[in-house]
Order: C-alpha cells, then structure tokens, then sequence
C-alpha cells in the first residue's frame, strides 16, 4: 500500500490540476493588483550625473577602500548627501527642505572607477535634471572648499613661521651694524645671518610654490552631464507585473496545497490512497454519466471499468475464497451499484454469482437496480419464514445472476452472526460468488458482522460526499477483523435517478406510491421493528435460474 510519504512529482501535479482554478484566479487577482498598483502610482523621472573625481593636495590613500587611490569614493558618496551639499543644493534650487532632497537623492559608484554617479528624482523631468545638477555643482564645490581651505591653513602656517625668521633677521642685522669691523664674534653672527636669510627664502619659495597649487585646483569635473528623461523610472509597469506574478503563483500553490490537505470530502483516488490508506481498485472517472441508476452494459464506459473489477477481484481471492462483502461509507446506494455492476460482472465472465441485499437502510437497492423481487429476501430467512431457495431470485437478462432482496421482515437489530454464517456457507457451497450489499459502516456495525464472515471486502465511497475522516474510520473498522480488506471503488458525486423500469409485482409498485420521498440515506438504526404478528409475509415460488421474470403491469 502507498502511503504519504511515497509521494511523487506526479502527486504534486495531481494537487495542481485539481485546483488549477484556484491558483488561475489567485495570479489573476495578483496581476490584477499590480496594474492597479501600477495605474494608481505616480510618476517619477530620474536624472542622472556622472563627476570624475580627482585627487587634492588634502587626499590621502585609505588603508582597505574599495577602490584604490588617494580619493575613497565611498566616503565621497556619502559626503554627496551630506547636510552641507544638501543646504547648498536648496539654496541653489529655492527649496525650503534639504532633508526632502536628500531622499530624493541616490549615489552610485561603478566598479573600479573613479566616478560618482548622482541621480536625482522628481515629479516632472525638468525638476529631476534641475536637482541632479544642483547635487553635482554643490558636491564639487563643497570639495573644492575643502582642498582650498587646507591650502590656506598651510600657507597661514608657513606665513607665521617666514614673519618669526624676518624678525630674526632684523635683529641680527641691528646687532650687527652696531659692531666693529673687527669685533669679536662679527664673524659667526653674519654667519647666523645668512642661515636666516636662506630659511626665509625657502619659506617664501614654499608660500608660492602653496599659491601656484592652490590655484590648481580641481576637485573633479563632469563626465556625464544630467539630462532631462525621456520615460519615468516608476512606476515600471513590467517590473510590478513580474512582482505580482512571482508573488501570486506561490500563493496560489499554496493555496491549492491548503485546499488539498484541508479537504473534508474525498474527490479524487489519490484522496483514498494518501488520506485514507486505501488501494483504490477501481475509479468510474467524471466522464462515465449516470443517467439513472442502472446496472451497466458490457461495452459501455462504466460496464468496463466494472468489468476490470472483477478481474482484479477474482485474482485477489483463492479458489475456495467466494464471499464478497460491498460497504459504503454513509447512507445512500454507492455500495447497491457497486455490488450490482460487480456481480452482473462476475456473471458475464461466466462465473455463477447471486448479489445479496443486506442492506435494509436504502430503498433503492439490488432489487430496483435488477427488477426482481424484494420479498421474500434476506430478513425472511433469517426470522425461518422461508427456505434460502424461495428467497432466491433469477435476474433478467443474466441467466447466472441470483439475486437475494432485504425481505420484509427486516429488523432495526440486524443480523445475527450465525445467521450470517450459516447464509454465507450455503450460498458458497453452491459454487458460486456471493457479492453482499451491506449497510454503511457510518450508521451500523453490520457490514463488520457480515464481513467477518466474508472472504473479502470492499468499500464504495462516493466522491464529493462521503467525508475523508469516515472514510478512513471505515477502513479501519474493517482493519480490525480478519477478513482482508481489497481497497475501495470510487464513483462519481451524482449516480442520476432510479430507472423507471416497471417492476414484476403489483406488491413492489404499491410500495413505492406510497414512500413520498427516497430514504437512500435513511441509516438503518432509524428503520422501525416489525411486529412479526402482524406482518404479513408475500411467499414468492423459486424461480429457475433460467427463467426470466417478466414485469407484471397492474
């Protein structure tokens, strides 16, 4: 037996295309939200400037920058965003908010460059190029401010130094006038004198040389002037479409999923295998119709399926193997049309069966389906009311079909384990099949009684209304006794109407005026006792199994 965890592409695909409607309509309403999403949004342009960034005297290589160089451009970029860049592009653009620009704002630098790419967005294209100039002319010279401002704190530095040297010059040059021509130390003082003199030529010489840079200068310049878009970057109606579809299909798969798992009502075989545990031995697909209620024909769809039924069936069971018990899951005729078809399948093989009607919940059973007799049935020979034979009816138009009704003395107890027994052996010993419509299993525990003394059982779910849950206690209840269970048939949610079929006694016809409504799902713990004193039995002849009963008209 398969069970959940054998679980292959093939089960997932199952899940899929059972709710394809269900994931369609989810990435429908995605797609939906997006072009609404899309139509709603309004529109922004981008406007894009690349600047060359070059090295100032105040640059200096970064230790683990990202890219290499006196500039660390990443340090630049964020510098672009800064509040002083920001309070000089408003003022520049006559705005009141710099923090407003500064969002509107993003950097970018390309790999292995030296290049910051500002992109400005606005409402209309013209504010967009308009900021992204703005941000790039404010950057620039907030740079060169910064390389000229270190400049002019070297050459304050240098000019206090030059004024200290000057000033040790005049003093030598006073203290050397007032000596003599041959004074003691005159000598080694011009010596001082022209050391100071040549450390303030080369103080002077630094001072231009800082001027000559200073006037320089150039923090970077752009390579790639903004221009004013053609097209707004959002909204970007394919990109929110592909959002929308990479969101919605996951959903709607997850969803099918949920439907999958959280289903209450078997639907499909693969409900039985995975939920329930049951091999499924057949499945009447949705395309096989009832039009009524009715035994099928060999060549039609359904004769088929029940058909290759029968063969999986008799390969399942020994020889001496002869007892077939049919359950269903909940009250109504799956398990009658399923032990019918499944005899007269037998039949047709050849082999001899006769389809018993234990079942006393439903109206519509074997004898509707056959149009045989109901009375004397089953019920009749288990009060001693009739021999088996007289209870025994020939089916039309299949000479090695018996067919045994629910009788009218049928009884809200059930039946009784030997009674059940002892039918059971003498309907074996005659050689032939004996396929048993018993009760469902989720009102009584008869078809567990019957089916303990049966060779084999099989269940008859219907699909979209016998719950997985009772199902699945049904194949448990049936796991608990000796008999093995074969696996379960699924037929379709709508089995039509009752044939209309005249049936052969004036006692049948009169039965059915007077039910008002069907009691296919009349479970049989609600079936009123028959007083057996005042029940009045109709004893039915023994028919031959050649015979074919003709319908008798009132």
């Amino acid at each position: 037996m398969r069970t959940p965890a054998a679980r292959t592409l093939a089960d997932y695909g199952v899940i899929v295309r059972r709710s394809w409607w269900l994931i369609i309509g989810t990435v429908a309403a995605a797609l939906a939200a997006g072009l609404a999403y899309t139509s709603m949004s309004e529109e922004v342009y981008e406007s894009t400037s690349a600047i060359l960034v070059l090295p100032t005297a105040s640059d200096t290589a970064v230790a683990g920058a990202r890219t290499a160089g006196q500039v660390n451009l990443d340090t630049e970029a964020q510098l672009v965003k800064s509040t002083e860049v920001a309070v000089a592009a408003a003022e520049a653009l006559g705005a009141d908010d710099p923090d407003d620009l500064v969002s509107r704002v993003s950097v970018t630098v390309p790999p292995n460059t030296a290049v910051l790419e500002i992109a400005f967005r606005a409402e209309d294209p013209e504010a967009a190029q308009a900021g992204a100039i703005a941000f790039s002319e404010a950057y620039l010279e907030h740079r060169r401010s910064g390389a000229t401002a270190s400049l002019d704190s070297a050459i304050a530095a240098a000019t206090v130094g030059l004024d200290a040297v000057n000033a040790d010059i005049a003093a030598a040059e006073d203290e050397l006038s007032g000596m003599d021509s041959d004074a003691n130390g005159r000598a080694g003082l011009e010596s001082d004198l022209d050391g100071l003199r040549q450390q303030a030529e080369e103080i002077e010489a630094e001072i231009a040389a800082i001027d000559a840079q200073q006037g320089a200068i150039t923090p970077g310049r752009v390579i790639n002037k903004a221009s004013v878009p053609g097209a707004p970057v959002s909204p970007n109606a394919m990109f929110n479409l592909a959002a929308a579809l990479g969101l919605g299909l996951p959903l709607g798969l997850v969803l099918a999923w949920a439907r999958h798992r959280l289903a209450r009502k078997v639907a499909y075989p693969t409900d039985l295998v995975e939920r329930c545990e049951l091999d499924v031995l057949a499945s009447v697909p949705p395309g096989v119709k009832f039009q009524r209620r009715e035994v099928f024909g060999a060549y039609s769809p359904g004769g088929r399926v029940f058909s290759q039924l029968r063969n999986v069936v008799s390969s399942q069971l020994t020889h001496d193997q002869r007892v077939i018990v049919v359950a269903g899951v909940a009250p109504g005729p799956a398990a009658s049309v399923v032990a019918a078809n499944l005899a007269t399948a037998m039949a047709r093989a050849g082999d001899r069966a006769t389809a018993v009607a234990a079942n006393p919940s439903t109206t519509v059973g074997l004898p509707e389906l056959f149009g045989t007799d109901s009375v004397p049935g089953l019920a009749d020979v288990w009060s001693g009311r009739v021999d088996l034979t007289e209870a025994t009816h020939a089916a039309p138009r299949q000479p090695s079909l018996n067919v045994i009704g629910p009788g009218a003395a049928a009884r809200a107890a059930g039946p009784t384990s030997e009674a059940a027994a002892e039918t059971f052996s003498k309907l074996a010993e005659a050689g032939r099949f004996v396929v048993v419509d018993a009760p469902p299993l989720s009102c009584s525990a008869d078809a567990q009684l019957l089916a303990g003394h049966a060779d084999a059982v099989i269940l008859a779910v219907q699909s979209g209304r016998d719950s997985i849950s009772e199902t699945a206690a049904a194949a448990l209840a049936m796991r608990q006794i000796d008999t093995p269970l074969l696996g379960a048939i699924l037929l379709p949610s709508v089995l039509g109407p009752m044939n209309t079929v005249p049936l052969p006694t004036a006692r049948r016809e009169a039965d059915l005026r007077e039910s008002p409504v069907s009691q296919d799902e009349t479970p049989t713990d609600s079936l009123e006792p028959v007083d057996e004193e005042e029940a009045t039995t109709q004893v039915m002849p023994a028919v031959p199994s050649s015979a074919v009963p003709a319908a008798e008209p009132r």
